[in-house]
């Protein structure tokens, strides 16, 4: 808020209050107006990050709007890799051998995760992004050792339920990933995770408060 504002609005006061207790999220709330929650807590749906130069490092801006390397970059990769190999496996497919799809995914993927604990990722985008497309092309060729199991056109229902259950636990490792790093970065921070005073998350708490999604815990007396 700016100091120079004389009229801070309601939310801010809530925020500012030394005397409230602590921010809790209407979870009801939010599972009644999923659409509005949204909304409210734009950018986050394509971010994922807070909005302050400690993530810059992992947020890329297209067209005016902020998107989170990670899951931008996992899926436009993912995705291009497993068109591109369908595109050669319709010319010839003799060159699709499980063996080699399945190790050269596995591969990568630890390729990828080594570069990442490396931190040669951290502070170069460029290199992110091309971390990225190591993963989503690694797992790409997971999933087509997996449609290949006994000829592509066979038993294909479980083949994409197998698939679904490997993304979502490719995504459930990377979330818990991510979820350290956020939180290891914010508790180093000056703010120490007090969102209500972190610039990054302070706009859309102030937001969440307008519209009913937070409120602040009863304090007895």
């Amino acid at each position: 808020m700016d100091k120079g504002d004389l009229n801070p609005k309601p939310c801010e006061d809530v925020l500012d209050d030394k005397n409230r207790g602590k921010l809790l999220l209407d979870m009801g709330r939010v599972l009644r107006h999923p659409l509005l929650f949204l909304r409210v807590t734009d950018p986050f749906i394509s971010s994922h990050h807070p909005a302050c130069n400690h993530f810059e490092s992992h947020l890329v801006t297209i067209r005016g709007r902020k998107w989170c390397i990670g899951c931008t970059f996992n899926s436009i990769s993912f995705f291009s890799a497993m068109l591109f190999l369908f595109g050669i496996w319709l010319i010839d497919n003799t060159f699709f051998i499980r063996f080699y799809l399945f190790w050269g995914g596995v591969f990568l993927s630890i390729f990828y995760f080594l570069l990442s604990a490396s931190n040669i990722t951290e502070e170069r985008k460029r290199a992110k992004i091309g971390s990225k497309f190591l993963l989503g092309t690694g797992f790409a060729f997971i999933c087509w050792f997996v449609l290949l199991f006994e000829g592509f056109f066979t038993n294909l229902v479980p083949k994409f339920f197998i698939i679904l259950t490997l993304y979502i636990g490719f995504v459930t490792i990377l979330n818990i990933k991510r979820s350290f790093e956020i939180f290891k970065e914010c508790e180093n921070c000056e703010y120490k995770m007090r969102w209500s005073k972190c610039p990054g998350f302070r706009d859309v708490a102030c937001k969440l408060l307008d519209a009913e999604f937070l409120h602040a815990e009863v304090v007895s007396e």
